[in-house]
């Protein structure tokens, strides 16, 4: 029996530094990938906004992205490439696409990369 014990001591020093450098590994990670998602959700209610919007009926595909820019301003969204916005308007139908990537640097040469996809199609006829 004491031969049992003197083998069952638990984690060692080593176990519970790579335990620490995992969780905080993945606590850095997260605290990265926040504001992205966070932005993301600016990014949608945008897309949203505009589905209850009349002026989009009578506005052209340039009137529709700047409201588009107006609202990610509002929504405190600067950082945002600019040929991610794809408007097709005809008589009868908008449809809008919202798709980007955002890379944020996690550390060293270590990056995350991450797709968003927004869209949007809405039928203007009366």
């Amino acid at each position: 029996n004491m031969r049992l014990q003197k083998n069952q001591k638990g984690l060692t020093f080593i176990s519970w530094l790579i335990i620490l450098a995992i969780g905080g590994f993945f606590v850095l990670l997260a605290l990265k990938l926040t504001p992205i998602y966070l932005e993301n959700q600016g990014v949608k209610s945008v897309v949203q906004s505009l589905n209850n919007d009349p002026l989009i009926r009578k506005t052209d595909s340039r009137g529709i992205r700047n409201i588009i820019k107006k609202r990610m301003k509002i929504n405190s969204i600067y950082d945002f490439p600019k040929d991610a916005i794809k408007i097709k308007k005809t008589k009868t139908r908008l449809n809008v696409d919202i798709t980007y990537n955002k890379e944020e640097k996690i550390v060293a040469n270590v990056y995350v990369l991450v797709k968003f996809s927004e869209q949007l199609s809405v039928d203007i006829v009366r």
